[in-house]
This record gives structure tokens, C-alpha cells and sequence, in this order.
């Protein structure tokens, strides 16, 4: 099941972005913002659970992104729900494997790079600077709070650490970007006659009764009108559900005063501090040396002299210390428990003792600080309005599906007790084959239960279907059509052009392979279509291996081609063929731009390669169990 990982080139970090940027944002590895039911698990990944709701985010997130491709909307049919639920479960259990490994290697990602790539991200910016409020806002509007939201880019971090630790590593010789650009570069000079069916079509009285009535005889399997049916069908709409709840002025504000937390700006305090190091293993005097340091720094500043000018003199810290060891806006939690509670223990303007963490030893400096607020409750009405409404929309989408399923399944031969039990109506639909349909019979899902052996055979109604949009359903066979002969005189006009659309690609290729023949026999390639109709003329061509001038089938066949004189015939689709004859091989010299940009590309595919036999690695070694019975 754990195909392989598709390509990532761009990295964690961007993936993440992107996904932020496509509305609903998309955060891979938060296990949930909502609470609610989805706890089940649907895999272990040594011990650690992979959730039906972190599944369920993962496939939506998915085909949200797949559906970009297309402008926004899934052609019907294009996707496989059973492949892309499969394909969800690998991304999360490979995520939770490099997880595993970044917190057993020691990857780590600080509050101030955190920041740094919060900073860097253009929705957060406002005239290219990063905007606190236009942040809160953005987050809030999706329900996400600031904590949720860096704790998963602080995870992308790490993990981009990891990726890019094996990927940056892979070499790239000299020799192989040189064979590389040898055959990328590579341009082939060939003759190429195309002979087109077209030309070899006989006119349409050629073709006789006989041999159209021999045609239907022969093919009558192809000449039936399709099996269809019609269907009567529950259907559960999310959306009209929201549309029809209710909800009072005193059930918001009981919310509100429930959920103040979510609506206050904890309190944030503004520090800098001055770092110096202890370095892994270090004995006792040089802990002891550091301790000294730390603490003539701090007289330092209590001498007068600016914590800024200290802090750009001897801090530790090469990430802080260019600023003046600024660390910004700080909330609980983000300096860890040691740096907190002396932080949140401050008073504006004062220094810290010196602070004893893993790194060594801190000093801080409380600049300001913000009290915490919180928003009025006219400002987030109309949010807690839109919260309550989809999150009892959802509760009643549960309860309703759930009488659906159930009454259908214990009336299998009646739509009517699940009708009654929802408040729904029974609705029909127009003919559906099994290839196509209208309204409701146009979705691939509907058309998949109907034809199915239940449904058809057995004239139950069908399980609950899922469709793509989020609405869910309950049908059963109505009519019922089965497949029947087509008279001759409905499909005599199709069976004449069939006919006729054989015969000239027929005539195409038999011509392109006795073409093909005298040549290698020796005869000239120009004289031996002076026969052919005047539409067939050999063209001399420069093909590389990325020409649209030609069919990719063409192509391929002028690259397979050993030698200057080689000859090879290509048959087309709908009856075409092709003749390709080598003239000569040139092998353009690169230059400086093309030399790095295929070391690059190399680099990139190598990297990827890398990490793929790092992923497989990780799965041969962990302890995967799947719960197929719960996806």
C-alpha cells in the first residue's frame, strides 16, 4: 500500500504555504483544531495513533489541491476515492515516521526562526512587511489560534531540516552532467513522410448494403442501446441543513462567555536577551567560566551600559545577537519553562539573574509588555454565529445520516421509512447508463451503486453514498431497461463510416509498410513516393527530444534510431503512419546557464531518490498497523 512518496522538491515549508494560501488552509500535522469524534485510529505507527479525522483532513486537503489543477472543480471521474484515501494514509504515516526521527535525532526548531518564517510568508504581509493584525485575523477567520498554527510551521521546520539534511547531500559529478546534457541537448536531423488514412478513404457509395449488413452481423454486440435504469433516491444536502437553523441572541452571548478564551490576545511580553553558550559535555569550569561570563554581562548593563550594545558584543546567540538580541513579542510557552517563569516574573526594565537551560546561560531583559484583550462580542459575532451554525449543521448531518443509513438498511426494499425519519423527500432522476447520466446520474458514485449487484440484482436499496460535494444518499432502481439489439436502419449511417475509416487506414499502412520495405531494400526514399497520393511529401526535420512537431510516438522512434541511413516506420492513431529516416546526429556545446541548471535538476532527482530510500527505510524498520476495517 505505501507507494512512493511524490516529489517534493520545493520542500516543507512551501508545501505549507501553498496549502495556507488555497483556502480552506490545509496544516498537515495538527491533530485537531475542532475536537469532536474523530479519535478513531486507522493506523499505528509505533504506537503512535494516525486519526480518522486527521485521515479525513488529509483526503479533503488532497483532493482541495488536485482540484486546483482543474480551476477549482474535479472532472467527473478523474478521481479515484479509494486510491487518493490510500494515498493520504502513506503521506501521514511517512510524516509520522520523519516526526519520530526528528525528535529522536535531536531537530529542533527555535521561537525566533519560527518567527523569521512567519515573517516571510506574503499572506501575512501587509506593502511587503509582516502584520500582526492581518495574521490574527487570517488565522481566526479559518478558526485556528496563533499557537496552533506556529506549533505546525515549527514542526515544518524540523522536518524540512530532515528533508533537506538528506536531499542537500546527494553529489552530482562533473561526468554525469556532461552524459546528461549529451542527450538532453541532443538534436536529430531526419526526413519524415506522413501518411495520412484520409487519403486512402474510398468514397462512402463504395460501400455496398452487403458489406454493411455483413458489418452488423459481425459486430452486433457493438450496436446495442445500453442498459439504464432510473432511480429513486434520499438525498442529504450540509448545506441546506445550515440554511434552516436557528439561533438566539442569548444561545451566542452563552457561547461567547464559554469560548472568551478563544476571542482574548494572551498577554505578550517583549525581552531580549544575551546568550552565552555551554557547549555539549562541557566539565565544570567551563560551566563555571560561562556562569562568570554571564554574570559580567549583566553588570554591564547595570553599570549603564545598553543591554543592546552588550547583547551585540557578547551574546552567543547568532540569530538574536545582530539585533541587539531582541526576541520580539513572547506569549507562555515559547521560551520554555526555565525562560518563562523568570519572564513572566519580570518587571519592565529589569535584567535577569543568569537562567541555566540546555544552551547555557540566559540573560533577560523585560522591554514592554501588552495585557491581554479581548475582542467585544460585537466584533465576533457574526464568526460565533457561523461556528454554532456549522458546528450543529454537522451535529444534525450526523443524526440524519445516521437514520438514513439505518432505515435503509432495515427496509431494504422501501425508500419510503427513510424518508419519513429524515423529513426528506424521495426524489427521481432521468435514465442513467452505467457510462453516463444527468443531474444526479452524472456523478461516477451514483452510477458505481446503482449498477451495483444490491442495487440491480437484488432491488435493495443501496448503503449510504458519500459524494464528492459532501452531500450523502440513499437510492434504489425504479425502471429498469436491460441492454437490446440497435435495428440496422438506426446505426447503418455509423456502420458506413466505420467501414469506411478501416479501409483507409488499412490502405495508410499497407502503403507505409511496402513503403517501408523498398526502402530498405535500397530504393530512394524520394522516388518511392512518387506513387503516393500528392498530400504525402518527405520533410527534412531538427527534432529534440521535447519537439511537438511531430506525434511523442514520431519522436520516440527518431531517438530509438542507431545510425545516419536507419530507416523505421511508425504507425498512428486513427489509421496513420509515419516514416522516419536518421540524416545526422548533433550534440550542441552548453553553456554556463544549462551546466548549472542541469546539475540542479540532477541534484533534485538524486535528492529525491535519497529520500525516497530514507522513507523506505523508516517503514521497513517501524512497526506499521493498518485498521483497514476502520478507513
Amino acid at each position: 500500500m505505501l507507494q512512493k512518496i511524490r516529489d517534493k522538491a520545493t520542500g516543507w515549508i512551501a508545501y505549507t504555504i501553498i496549502l495556507l494560501i488555497a483556502i480552506p488552509f490545509a496544516l498537515w500535522g495538527v491533530d485537531s483544531y475542532f475536537g469532536g469524534s474523530g479519535r478513531q485510529v486507522v493506523a499505528e505507527v509505533n504506537g503512535e495513533p494516525v486519526t480518522q479525522q486527521a485521515l479525513q483532513r488529509e483526503v479533503r486537503q488532497q483532493r482541495d489541491r488536485l482540484a486546483q489543477l482543474f480551476g477549482g472543480r474535479l472532472p467527473e471521474g478523474v478521481l479515484d476515492e479509494g486510491a487518493l484515501r490510500d494515498q493520504a494514509l502513506q503521506t501521514l504515516i511517512r510524516r509520522e515516521l520523519l516526526r519520530q526521527t526528528a525528535r529522536e535525532r535531536g531537530y529542533r526548531a527555535s521561537a525566533q526562526a519560527v518567527a523569521r518564517e512567519l515573517a516571510r510568508i506574503p499572506v501575512f504581509q501587509q506593502d511587503g512587511t509582516f502584520d500582526a493584525e492581518r495574521y490574527a485575523r487570517i488565522l481566526e477567520a479559518q478558526r485556528l489560534t496563533p499557537q496552533a498554527f506556529e506549533a505546525d510551521l515549527a514542526r515544518g521546520l524540523v522536518l524540512e531540516q530532515l528533508e533537506s539534511g538528506v536531499r542537500g547531500t546527494t553529489p552530482v559529478t562533473a561526468p554525469r552532467v556532461h552524459h546528461y546534457l549529451d542527450l538532453a541537448l541532443q538534436v536529430r536531423e531526419v526526413d519524415h513522410l506522413h501518411l495520412p488514412a484520409s487519403a486512402w478513404a474510398p468514397p462512402k457509395e463504395e460501400i455496398g448494403e452487403e458489406a454493411v449488413q455483413a458489418y452488423y452481423n459481425e459486430h452486433q454486440d457493438r450496436f446495442r442501446a445500453p442498459e439504464r435504469v432510473r432511480l429513486d433516491y434520499v438525498l442529504l444536502d450540509p448545506a441546506a441543513l445550515e440554511e434552516d437553523l436557528s439561533i438566539s441572541e442569548a444561545e451566542l452571548r452563552r457561547q461567547y462567555e464559554m469560548q472568551r478564551d478563544r476571542f482574548t490576545t494572551p498577554e505578550e511580553r517583549r525581552a531580549a536577551q544575551i546568550l552565552i553558550r555551554v557547549p555539549e559535555g562541557a566539565g565544570e569550569d567551563a560551566v563555571q567560566a560561562a556562569r562568570e561570563a554571564a554574570r559580567g554581562a549583566r553588570d554591564r548593563v547595570l553599570n549603564g551600559e545598553s543591554f543592546d550594545k552588550v547583547a551585540r558584543e557578547v551574546s552567543d546567540d547568532r540569530l538574536t545577537a545582530g539585533q541587539g538580541g531582541d526576541l520580539g513579542w513572547l506569549q507562555r510557552g515559547d521560551l520554555g519553562n526555565a525562560l518563562d517563569g523568570v519572564l513572566f516574573t519580570m518587571a519592565p526594565g529589569e535584567v535577569s539573574h543568569p537562567v541555566r537551560t540546555a544552551e547555557g546561560f540566559h540573560l533577560l531583559k523585560l522591554e514592554s509588555v501588552r495585557p491581554p484583550k479581548t475582542e467585544p462580542f460585537e466584533q465576533v459575532r457574526e464568526r460565533l454565529e457561523a461556528d454554532l451554525r456549522a458546528r450543529r449543521a454537522e451535529s444534525r448531518l450526523m443524526e440524519l445520516n445516521e437514520r438514513l443509513m439505518t432505515q435503509a438498511f432495515e427496509h431494504p426494499r422501501s425508500l419510503e421509512p427513510a424518508a419519513a425519519a429524515t423529513g426528506l423527500e424521495i426524489q427521481g432522476s432521468q435514465w442513467i447508463t452505467r457510462a453516463k447520466g444527468e443531474g444526479i446520474g452524472a456523478l461516477e458514485a451514483v452510477r458505481k451503486a446503482a449498477f451495483s449487484p444490491q442495487v440491480l440484482q437484488e432491488g435493495q436499496n443501496s448503503d449510504l453514498i458519500e459524494l464528492p460535494d459532501g452531500r450523502t444518499m440513499v437510492l434504489r432502481v425504479a425502471r429498469h431497461e436491460p441492454s437490446r439489439p440497435q435495428p440496422l436502419e438506426a446505426v447503418e449511417d455509423r456502420i458506413r463510416e466505420r467501414i469506411r475509416t478501416q479501409r483507409a487506414a488499412e490502405g495508410a499502412q499497407a502503403a507505409g509498410r511496402d513503403l517501408l520495405q523498398a526502402v530498405r531494400a535500397g530504393d530512394s526514399l524520394d522516388e518511392a513516393v512518387a506513387d503516393l497520393p500528392a498530400d504525402a511529401a518527405v520533410e527534412r526535420l531538427q527534432l529534440r527530444r521535447d519537439s511537438d512537431a511531430v506525434p511523442a510516438r514520431v519522436r520516440e522512434a527518431a531517438f530509438a534510431l542507431d545510425g545516419a541511413g536507419e530507416v523505421t516506420g511508425v504507425p498512428l492513431e486513427g489509421g496513420d503512419y509515419a516514416l522516419v529516416r536518421l540524416h545526422a546526429v548533433k550534440t550542441p556545446e552548453p553553456d554556463g546557464e544549462q551546466r548549472t541548471r542541469a546539475r540542479e535538476h540532477l541534484r533534485s532527482l538524486y535528492g529525491a531518490a535519497e529520500f525516497e530510500a530514507v522513507l523506505r527505510h523508516l517503514e521497513d524498520q517501524a512497526d506499521i498497523e493498518i485498521h483497514r476495517d476502520r478507513l
